[in-house]
């Protein structure tokens, strides 16, 4: 027989697993350092999604709970943004540059990019 520790760690790795398969939406690939969109619903009675560019510091990786960081700028100022990838107040998300940062020539060798923002 199995330890309790590891009945309960199985048992949770499947529910875990069943709800990013009820969530799941095929975004794009994307990584640090590529430019995209996001659609996003300010509110759940917005009429119109919000439109955001930035460009990725990080991606968080964490089945239903994975979530990506974003470096944008509001009205001049900068700006870092994290937004869940499975929530439902975001609607699409589109990829406008890969490697933004060496402009398309070559790939970040960095998961996060988070000197960018100090």
């Amino acid at each position: 027989t199995r330890p309790p520790a590891r009945k309960a760690s199985a048992l949770l790795g499947q529910l875990q697993k069943e709800a990013l398969a009820k969530v799941h939406r095929p975004w794009p690939d994307f990584k640090a350092g590529d430019a995209i969109e996001m659609e996003i619903l300010v509110d759940v009675d917005a009429p119109k999604p919000q439109k955001v560019k930035g460009l990725v510091l990080g991606r968080r990786n964490r089945g239903a709970d994975s979530s990506v960081q974003l470096f944008c700028r509001v009205m001049g100022t900068p700006m870092r943004r994290h937004v869940p990838l499975y929530s439902p107040l975001v609607k699409s998300i589109t990829v406008l540059q890969k490697a933004w940062l060496t402009k398309g020539k070559k790939r970040v060798k960095r998961r996060n990019l988070d000197y960018l923002w100090k």
